[in-house]
């Protein structure tokens, strides 16, 4: 049987992050072990578990797998795409921000920026807001 643990490497391997409301990927991965683990062990024996993959053989296999299956696999995987495509635009969203208040902090990464900007008592722009919530890091 594929095991809750085995689904979130697949869904967490897929954030390798869009506006709209998106899901963090443990929640995504507990649904579709849910509603879709037993159709997985079924339908998808010897599929390579990414996420790609993963949706491409439920899909083929959708005349056999479980309704409850087929309506959650393509909104849990939906949702994955919002939040890998949310955080692709944190950078070029907060590309302004992270130059006016966190320049020094753009040479150790994203995550130093992240930090930063979260302790930016005003002035980060809205939209810098959003994109970083929406990409679920606060």
């Amino acid at each position: 049987m594929v095991r809750g643990s085995s689904i979130a490497l697949v869904l967490l391997m897929a954030a390798s992050p869009a506006s709209g409301e998106t899901v963090n990927f443990e929640t995504s991965a507990a649904k579709l072990s849910e509603s879709c683990g037993k159709d997985i062990d079924e339908n998808c024996y010897g599929v390579s578990f990414d996420a790609p993959r993963l949706r491409e053989c439920l899909a083929r296999a959708q005349d056999s797998v479980s309704q409850q299956c087929r309506t959650d696999y393509v909104k849990v995987f939906d949702a994955i795409q919002k939040r890998v495509a949310a955080r692709a635009a944190v950078s070029r969203t907060c590309e302004r921000d992270k130059q006016k208040f966190c320049a020094a902090e753009a040479q150790g990464g994203l995550s130093e920026v992240l930090v930063c900007l979260s302790k930016v008592p005003r002035g980060v722009s809205w939209g810098c807001k959003q994109a970083i919530s929406e990409a679920g890091y606060r």
